[in-house]
């Protein structure tokens, strides 16, 4: 038996009983995503969210593809569901200058804090962001100035977190592109990944 990815947004449960196995295409949240599976005697193609098919051996051909409603999935799988990894949440703050938050953003920075709380211990990665304002070097400075500050006060928190790594990108992959010296608060910003 395989199962063969057609697209990368994929998120699928494969859940081996006694006699048989079923293979569920759950949402990704991306708007393609399918999965080829088969076995000796074919293979089929499954491309819609809760279609599923059953595999019962290698000599017996792979099931007709069915549907199975949200909570029926989620009846049948609840174990499965409930031991599923959590899908990794994102953040991004805005500095007015090169370690003072705006205002929206620190109301993010507490929501962010107490997601990281929710899901400790979990790995959490800081990325730290410049406009192009000064020199890229100043800015490389600066935006590590900001992950680091972001990594200190989730460190005074005191909350379990499996790896913890700020990293500055200066003026690098600028969320807005601008020409050089342009004072753009959107390209101020860390972004806090929780995984």
């Amino acid at each position: 038996m395989y199962y063969k990815s057609l697209f990368i947004a994929l998120l699928v449960f494969v859940v081996t009983g006694c006699s048989k196995t079923t293979v569920v295409l759950l949402d990704s949240g991306k708007s393609e995503n399918a999965i080829l599976v088969g076995n000796e005697k074919g293979e089929t193609k499954i491309d819609k969210v809760g279609s599923y098919v059953n595999l019962k051996d290698k000599e017996t051909a792979v099931s007709e593809v069915k549907t199975m409603s949200k909570d029926e999935i989620s009846d049948r799988f609840a174990k499965v569901l409930a031991a599923a990894p959590l899908k990794p949440l994102s953040y991004t703050l805005y500095f007015e200058n090169a370690t003072t938050l705006t205002k929206d953003s620190e109301l993010q920075l507490i929501k962010a804090l107490k997601s990281i709380e929710e899901r400790s211990p979990c790995v959490v990665d800081i990325i730290g962001h410049t406009d192009t304002v000064g020199s890229s070097e100043i800015n490389l400075k600066v935006s590590l100035k900001r992950a680091k500050y972001i990594e200190s006060l989730i460190k005074a928190k005191g909350i379990k977190v499996l790896e913890l790594v700020a990293k500055g990108y200066g003026e690098e992959d600028l969320l807005l592109k601008t020409a050089d010296n342009v004072n753009e608060i959107k390209n101020r910003n860390v972004e806090i990944f929780i995984k």
